[in-house]
Formats: structure tokens, sequence, C-alpha cells
């Protein structure tokens, strides 16, 4: 197995993902660690469908989500060069399965704020604009397809849990 080579922990690569999405005007995207794991997602919405690429085989936490990073990195770059196609339910194996261990969740608050889709620079009231902004177009009752519905409590889920964390972290109330 070939582990990652970076010494990017997981804000630097948060960072990263922000400024590579505003490159390429994606606004709504995610970080998803997995919990209880070191396994990490990030989902994008481009086009109008999701895109979710994940990693799970790196040592570390920071590892996985730089792998999700250089894997979106590159799909945009094929993009931009006509590179192009379409699979469904594709998994990259490549060796055997690292196994997590006890890793230990950091960097929750940097996660939080890319989750939200903030800079931590930004104000509350901003933070608070494009939360609400993303709650509410992610609302589970405003679709009737179940598949999407189930989806968007998920998203909405982890919104929630990360205006939270910012709020507690900048001492707000709600």
């Amino acid at each position: 197995m070939t582990t990652m080579q970076s010494n990017k922990d997981v804000s630097s690569t948060l960072q990263d993902l922000r400024q590579l999405f505003a490159k390429y005007e994606i606004e709504d995207w995610e970080p998803v660690p997995e919990d209880g794991t070191i396994a990490y997602a990030v989902r994008y919405r481009q086009r109008g469908q999701w895109v979710t690429i994940s990693s799970r085989i790196q040592p570390t936490r920071a590892q996985n989500l730089r792998v999700c990073h250089q894997v979106i990195r590159y799909l945009f770059l094929w993009a931009a060069r006509g590179v192009g196609g379409m699979s469904q339910g594709v998994t990259f194996i490549h060796g055997g399965l690292v196994q997590g261990g006890n890793a230990v969740h950091q960097d929750t608050l940097a996660e939080a704020y890319a989750t939200i889709g903030v800079d931590p620079t930004c104000s509350m009231e901003e933070i608070g604009d494009v939360y609400r902004a993303k709650i509410k177009h992610n609302h589970p009752d405003s679709t009737m397809d179940s598949v999407e519905k189930s989806a968007r409590e998920g998203r909405a889920g982890r919104l929630n849990d990360a205006w939270g964390r910012i709020q507690k972290a900048r001492g707000a109330q709600g």
C-alpha cells in the first residue's frame, strides 16, 4: 500500500479545499469525517449532482483528507483538459486496508467552518447568513424523493452540528 506523503494537517487541507472549490466556483461542499474512524470524505455539488470522494486506507485522518483533495484537484484538472466521463458507485482500492486504531478526532472547529462553507475569519453574522441559507436549501421536507430526503437529513444534521460547534467556540447564543 502506498501512503500519502504530506505534512499538511486537517486544517491546512480544508483551507486548500476551500481555495480549490473557490477557483472552480463550487460553493456547496462539505468535509465528512467518518465517526470513530480515520476515514474522510468530501462532498461537493456540481451541475446539480452531489459528488463524493472518500479515502480510508491512509494511516491518519489528515492523510485521508489530503487524498480526497488530490483526487478532486485532478478531477478538475482533467475536466479542464477535456477528459470526461461518468461513473457511479466506483470504488478505488489499492493494497490492504489499514486499521484505524484509536485515532483522535482533531480539528473539529476547522471542519465545522468548512461544513458551513465559510472562512474561519468571517463574522458570526456572515456565518449565520450562510448557515441559514444552506439549512433552507437542504431542508428534508422540501423534496418528496426518499433518497434525496435522506441525503438532506444527513446534510442538515451536519450543518446543525457545525453551527453548534462554531457558536460554542465563539461563545455565541443560538
